[in-house]
């Protein structure tokens, strides 16, 4: 108030300030408030009995616009706007401004049918009712912000508790939760909350049912691949965007025929830094949207943002557990988790193949399933462990079963640590009991066939690609007249001549280089003589079926041999006895014939008879071939063949 006011002026205004106080402290709402204003001010207590007051306010978010006129016809509004005008009803017409803090929320306008009789009291009564008043407006913008403040809060708590109290919630169920709360603070029609999927399309997760059951497009997707028209700017851009006029927007476009008009709207990203995760949009509320709406908006967005954020992590976490289960539960071997102090806090299904239920070993000492004579090491072991932070890469031992049977065990462990402290100690049981029995035929098999090899009669030989010998048994060594030993790393140029030499070369490059397997017969030059053998020679093969070297076992028959030539003389023997023994006896009785014959001529003829001489040479002819025929006889009775010839002349042939 000015200084210029009078002391009656006071006493005027002292009889109006406390009914003025009194209406503004009491509960009534804005309209019925300002009407006690307006006739307090019309009253015998305020400016003039014959006052005509009128109240204007200006819409604002959450209050449409107001106008309190008491006791006033339309000619009095009518005079009021006349006298507004300047230089018009001066002394009859007062107006002030109503604010609510700086910004201009409505005015006051008094018009009077006298002058008051204090014009200043008047103005001053006028502005401190327009004071009244915007105190009120101030209070309720505040009363107003608290209950936004406090409904969005009520929003985010719930989606929050939504989350948290059902950890299995869906995407879905999510985005629908955070869309209805959506609309309901903006008072939006329309809108959808929808999220990034992992090819960067954007999936409707929610959106309004009743508007998708109107909406008359066809095949309406539910998954979005081109970002276009006002949400497609938001996705685009990571950026919030709010339009009043979203039909003549340049950023707007790309809306299917017969797609839902969108007269206003409002999207806002789900972001997580910079890296987009979603977005929530909204349109078409009964009124503009304000300023209020995008920040709640935005508000729920990060909220949106972080449950899509977690829930991806919790899917990729539920993923890598179900890959680990799924590890856990097809592997042969038993993975366990233990305390520091050696009890078990996990152990996976494998246990059952030593007879043991999973839940049965937890809590148990690792101790008490080992051998009584391992205890002590696997104590050691795992105190140092938990020590050092390091395990032994492999830790063997006798695991009991629970029959108290024991199975041979090898263990690969590892110590989990934080902040360079160890936390726990997991390890992976493999059963080495099968592969110890197989260990131990294999030594056996292993010593049998070395033992088979070393005292074979026949040689047994292995040499590589280049004809170098790499084993030999004792037999090979005898015929090269040396030990096994000194046979390794040497070929067979350094025991035979260059052409027998060459021949061996020969024969074990058609083994190795075409694969085939042959039988050969040779009459070797070996150094400690030369032998018949007959040797077989096949391709050595590793794993990948790969020819690395050749096997040969090499037979010595040189005795095989003499007793072949030595048995077929007996034959020839018998069969020239077979025959000479019955030609003998026939020559024996025709020289008996002759010699009989000859000697009866030769008595009947007289000692002058010019034939007795040639009788007497019949006879001595007879004679001399009955003596041949009598050795004849012999040979026969006991013939004796010679081998004129001598064993060897064919060197090598193949069989």
């Amino acid at each position: 108030m000015k200084k210029t006011v009078t002391g009656k002026d006071m006493e005027a205004l002292g009889k109006a300030l406390p009914l003025m106080l009194e209406t503004a402290l009491a509960p009534d709402n804005l309209e019925p408030f300002l009407k006690k204003i307006a006739r307090l001010l019309a009253g015998p207590d305020g400016v003039c009995a014959c006052a005509k007051v009128a109240i204007n306010l200006k819409g604002v978010r959450g209050r449409p616009a107001l106008s309190v006129c008491p006791a006033c016809r339309k000619s009095d509004l009518e005079r009021m706007a006349q006298a507004a005008k300047p230089h018009a009803g001066k002394g009859l017409f007062f107006s002030h401004a109503i604010k609510a803090g700086s910004a201009r929320a409505g005015s006051i306008s008094v018009l009077l049918a006298k002058r008051p009789p204090s014009p200043r009291a008047a103005a001053a009564l006028i502005e401190l009712a327009a004071k009244v008043i915007g105190a009120r407006l101030i209070n309720e913008t505040r009363d107003a912000e608290l209950r936004r403040e406090k409904d969005l809060s009520s929003s985010l708590k719930h989606i929050e508790e939504l989350y948290l109290s059902f950890p299995g919630i869906s995407i879905e169920e999510i985005s629908r939760a955070v869309l209805d709360e959506a609309r309901r603070l903006t008072g939006s029609s329309l809108g959808f909350a929808g999220c990034i999927d992992a090819t960067g399309n954007m999936a409707m997760a929610s959106l309004t049912s009743d508007a998708w059951d109107k909406c008359p497009v066809k095949d309406k997707p539910v998954v979005l691949t081109n970002f276009r028209g006002l949400w497609g700017w938001v996705l685009k851009r990571k950026r919030p965007l709010l339009t009043n006029a979203a039909a003549s927007d340049k950023r707007a476009g790309g809306l299917p025929q017969g797609h839902m008009r969108i007269e206003k709207f409002l999207g806002v990203p789900a972001l997580s830094g910079r890296r987009l995760l979603g977005m929530l949009a909204l349109a078409n509320p009964q009124r503009d949207f304000a300023p209020e709406d995008l920040d709640a908006a935005q508000k729920l967005a990060r909220v949106y943002a972080m449950i899509l954020q977690r829930k991806e992590t919790e899917d990729r976490q539920r993923d890598e557990d179900t890959r680990f289960r799924t590890i856990i539960s097809s592997t042969k071997d038993t993975i366990y988790t233990a305390d520091l102090s050696g009890h078990l806090t996990f152990i996976s299904p494998q246990a059952a193949d030593y007879g043991y239920a999973p839940e049965e070993l937890l809590g148990r000492s690792i101790l008490d399933f080992a051998h009584p004579d391992d205890k002590d090491f696997i104590l050691k072991a795992w105190a140092n462990a938990v020590k050092t932070g390091r395990t032994l890469p492999i830790l063997p031992y006798r695991l009991r079963k629970k029959d108290g049977s024991y199975a041979y065990a090898e263990q690969k462990s590892g110590v989990v640590s934080e902040g360079g402290k160890p936390l726990y100690i997991t390890g992976v049981i493999r059963d080495v009991t099968g592969q110890k029995d197989t260990e131990r035929l294999l030594k056996e098999s292993e010593t049998m066939m070395r033992m088979v090899f070393d005292t074979a009669a026949d040689a047994i030989f292995i040499k590589d690609m280049n004809g170098m010998y790499v084993k030999a048994n004792k037999a090979c060594a005898d015929l090269m007249a040396t030990t096994p030993e000194a046979m390794i790393g040497r070929t067979d140029s350094d025991y035979f001549p260059p052409e027998a030499a060459s021949a061996v070369f020969r024969t074990d490059s058609e083994v190795v280089l075409k694969g085939k397997t042959l039988s050969l017969y040779n009459y070797h030059p070996f150094p400690g003589g030369s032998r018949h053998v007959n040797i077989i020679k096949t391709p050595l093969k590793n794993v990948r079926g790969e020819t690395i070297g050749l096997l040969g076992v090499a037979r010595d028959i040189t005795d095989l041999k003499r007793m072949e030539t030595e048995l077929a003389l007996a034959h020839a023997a018998e069969a020239v006895s077979n025959v000479a023994r019955p030609m003998a006896h026939d020559f024996n009785n025709a020289l008996a014939a002759i010699n009989g014959y000859a000697t009866l001529i030769d008595e009947d003829l007289p000692a002058s008879s010019p034939i007795k001489k040639e009788i007497s040479r019949i006879v001595e002819a007879v004679k001399r071939a009955a003596v041949l025929t009598s050795k004849f006889q012999d040979f026969a009775r006991n013939p004796d063949i010679k081998n004129p010839g001598k064993p060897g002349e064919k060197k090598e042939e193949g069989a």
